[in-house]
């Protein structure tokens, strides 16, 4: 079995081909860290629900598809990530009288004090990253954001063609 060093040794040695891997290693590093300073603050969330848990909470109303849709989730995900916040008590999913095929969220009375916390660490989390994009030299937000509109403007494939 490969070690961990091996491995980004590998990927540093094959370079951008596996771009893809090393996000995901990014996100990866990211999304622990990001648990480990919600748990630090008390907030009993799993971190990678946060962006799901905001929504509902700042947007109350929306649907799983609307949801989806505004956070570039797959249908299937956000559902996922819905049923664990509502196995949590922090969201409500009932379905729409008007429309029985639609389900609205609500955040519970629950997600008041989870909520508030929440917003701390997004605060912490936005000072740390700008101190680290400064570090950096790179605002990484700014270039994700850019990456993916000119990707999905124009595909990979599609580049290796022109």
């Amino acid at each position: 079995m490969t070690s961990s060093t091996e491995n980004s040794d590998h990927l540093t040695r094959v370079g951008r081909p596996f771009l893809a891997r090393r996000l995901a290693q990014l996100h990866e590093l990211l999304a622990e860290q990001g648990q480990e300073l919600m748990q630090a603050e008390g907030v009993d969330l799993d971190a990678r629900l946060g962006s799901v848990f905001h929504l509902v909470a700042t947007r109350p109303g929306l649907s799983v598809a609307e949801l989806a849709e505004e956070l570039g989730l797959s249908h299937q995900l956000a559902t996922y990530r819905i049923k664990k916040l509502v196995e949590a008590g922090l969201v409500s999913q009932d379905r729409d009288p008007g429309d029985r095929t639609r389900s609205i969220l609500q955040p519970t009375a629950k997600a008041r004090p989870v909520i508030e916390q929440l917003e701390t660490v997004m605060s912490q989390l936005d000072k740390v990253y700008a101190a680290l994009f400064e570090e950096l030299g790179v605002d990484l937000l700014d270039i994700t954001s850019r990456a993916r509109k000119a990707l999905t403007e124009t595909s990979l494939l599609e580049r290796t063609k022109s």
